[in-house]
């Protein structure tokens, strides 16, 4: 993997650029992350009840991004832990997306 990373730049700037789309997004529809460099994205939602809601409506499309709720956050901080890699399409990026986009009620 240390190989991989070194001889080939290109996959590293293609998962910078994933997370970059990522954010920009998450930022557009008014869902908060913590300020990490990390392929894994937090996506705080607050609540356990609501972190586990979304989790299963994303999964039921198809997309894993597990809840990730107290103890293992603190109270209040429950989130989706979203994990990126260079060969994720901007396509499933938007998915994603749009997936969390239907869930502002919940």
């Amino acid at each position: 993997a240390l190989q991989i990373a070194r001889d080939e730049p290109v996959r590293r700037e293609r998962l910078h650029r994933n997370v970059g789309r990522l954010r920009s997004g998450l930022g557009t529809l008014g869902f908060a992350t913590l300020d990490n460099r990390t392929p894994i994205v937090p996506v705080v939602l607050g609540e356990e009840r609501r972190a586990i809601a979304i989790a299963t409506h994303v999964f039921d499309l198809g997309i894993y991004a597990p809840a990730v709720r107290p103890p293992t956050v603190p109270e209040g901080t429950s989130r989706l832990r979203v994990s990126l890699r260079a060969d994720h399409t901007e396509a499933q990026i938007d998915a994603l997306l749009e997936a969390l986009q239907c869930t502002a009620i919940l």
